[in-house]
C-alpha cells in the first residue's frame, strides 16, 4: 500500500544526493550525515506545528534526534496541552551488527507490557534501527505494525529486505524517520532508508496505521 504523505513533509533525497561533491562512500556518508538532520528537523517542525525541543544524542552508535518537549513544560515555558508527546524525530548511523542476544525480558517490560493501540492495529515493539544492525532498546522502540515488522505482508518483505541488506554489509549508512499525524508518539508511517554500495539512497515509506 502506498503511503500518502503531504508534499511539505517529504525530503527529495535524490536531489540532495546530487549536491554531494564526491562519490567515495565514506565521504558520501559524511555528507548525508551533515545535511539530513536539518532537513528532518525542518520537516518535523512543519509536521508537529507546536513547540518543539529537539535534542541530539548517541545510543548504541546511532545518532538520535529526539523531541524532548516535556522539558519545556516542566520548566513552565509551554503548557502541556499545547505540545506533542516526547518522541523520536529521526535515527541514523552505520550498521554495526548485532550487539548480542536481545533482552527479551526487558522488551516485554517496556511500558509495562504489551502495547495497546486505540486504533486496534496489531503491533509489535518494533525498532527504529533493528537489533541485527546494532540498535538498542528504550528510545529505539516504538509500536510497529506486526505485518511490517515481521515481514508478513508485501511491504513488510521490502522492509525486512532493507534490514537484511544493512545487516549483511556492516558499515551501511541507514536511517529511520517516523512521520506523525497527531500529537502522540505513535507514527502513522515510517520512512526507512539506506545508502547502497553503489552510492544510491534507497528510501521506502511503510504504513503504520
Amino acid at each position: 500500500m502506498t503511503v500518502d504523505i503531504p508534499a511539505n513533509l517529504m525530503v527529495d533525497y535524490d536531489v540532495l544526493l546530487e549536491r554531494a561533491p564526491v562519490h567515495d562512500e565514506d565521504a558520501l556518508i559524511k555528507f548525508v550525515s551533515g545535511i539530513l538532520p536539518d532537513e528532518w528537523c525542518d520537516r518535523y517542525r512543519a509536521m508537529t506545528k507546536t513547540e518543539a525541543n529537539i535534542l541530539q544524542f548517541k545510543d548504541h552508535g546511532f545518532e538520535f534526534l529526539f523531541d524532548f518537549v516535556s522539558e519545556l513544560t516542566a520548566q513552565g515555558r509551554v503548557e502541556a496541552d499545547q505540545t506533542a508527546e516526547d518522541r523520536v524525530v529521526a535515527v541514523y548511523g552505520r550498521s554495526i551488527g548485532s550487539s548480542g542476544k536481545r533482552d527479551a525480558s526487558r522488551m516485554r517490560g517496556f511500558l509495562g507490557g504489551p502495547i495497546i493501540r486505540k486504533d486496534d492495529i496489531t503491533s509489535d515493539k518494533g525498532h527504529f534501527i533493528g537489533h541485527s544492525l546494532g540498535g538498542g532498546l528504550d528510545v529505539n522502540l516504538f509500536p510497529q505494525r506486526r505485518d511490517i515488522n515481521r515481514g508478513w505482508s508485501k511491504r513488510g518483505k521490502v522492509f525486512r529486505d532493507m534490514e537484511r541488506y544493512c545487516a549483511a554489509q556492516p558499515g551501511t549508512f541507514c536511517f529511520s524517520r517516523p512521520l506523525y499525524s497527531d500529537p502522540t508518539w505513535i507514527p502513522f508511517a515510517i520512512e526507512y532508508g539506506l545508502l547502497t554500495r553503489e552510492g544510491k539512497l534507497w528510501v521506502e515509506k511503510f504504513e503504520n496505521i
